[in-house]
């Protein structure tokens, strides 16, 4: 990895599933992966988790060259966070892969606590009726306070922020979604929590994006690094699998 910082990777599929490029990802993945892929009753769900775990390998070389595409394995943690087993490289490589219906992303960096979450924006969600079971009391009563079409971009916000916080801290969702609240402004993104979590709002840096207008983006960086990690955003890398 050329600096201390994030590399993000994001693959719309209506670009990237060209003619023959399923089978070049399929053959980057582990037997396991490949029967873990066959199992999605949809193929277009088959096909999003081999570009997604494609990518995932292709993101790790790009990191560390010396290391082949096929050759990483992987662990889960206590909450089922997966990681690189192996193989050991020079500087540990941490990473988070997520991916939504037509969109793949994962973000690799040296430091553990790093998380990316892809959301599709649906226009049929009714936000604040599903922020009443999940979200903090100020992030509902934000939503109060917009009007629907706002208020269904904010409802997103604040879904992938809050996904990409469990999977920067590794917790999955053994973490309540309203244990913590985002506040989300054109100046900022910042978070807060509830007194009983043992966490500082201050080592935290959150970042939106998206990827298309069906698709909505967040990275979660809690590094601590003053004003937070640099983000790489880079293209879609099958080329590399190519060649």
């Amino acid at each position: 990895m050329a600096d201390d910082g994030i590399e993000l990777f994001i693959g719309l599929i209506e670009s990237i599933d060209t003619p023959g490029a399923v089978d070049v990802c399929r053959g980057l993945l582990s037997v396991d992966e490949q029967i873990r892929a066959d199992r999605f009753k949809f193929e277009r769900h088959q096909r999003q988790y081999v570009f997604a775990h494609a990518m995932l390998r292709l993101a790790l070389s790009h990191a560390a060259p010396e290391v082949e595409p096929t050759d990483w394995s992987f662990s889960t943690g206590r909450y089922g966070r997966p990681f690189v087993a192996a193989p050991t490289t020079a500087t540990p490589l941490h990473f988070s892969l997520s991916h939504a219906d037509g969109c793949v992303a994962c973000v690799v960096s040296k430091h553990e606590t790093v998380g990316v979450d892809v959301e599709t924006v649906s226009r049929r969600v009714a936000p604040l009726s599903t922020a009443l079971r999940f979200f903090a009391p100020e992030e509902v009563e934000t939503l109060r306070t917009l009007p629907e079409p706002a208020a269904i971009e904010r409802f997103f916000d604040y879904w992938t922020l809050k996904e990409a916080y469990l999977k920067a801290r590794g917790f999955g969702l053994n973490l309540p979604l309203d244990a913590f609240a985002m506040q989300v402004s054109r100046e900022a993104i910042k978070i807060s929590f509830k007194p009983d979590i043992a966490d500082d709002p201050a080592g935290w840096r959150f970042s939106l994006c998206s990827p298309s207008p069906s698709h909505r983006l967040a990275i979660a960086d809690g590094s601590g690094a003053a004003g937070g990690l640099r983000i790489t955003r880079n293209a879609w890398p099958l080329q590399d699998a190519a060649e």
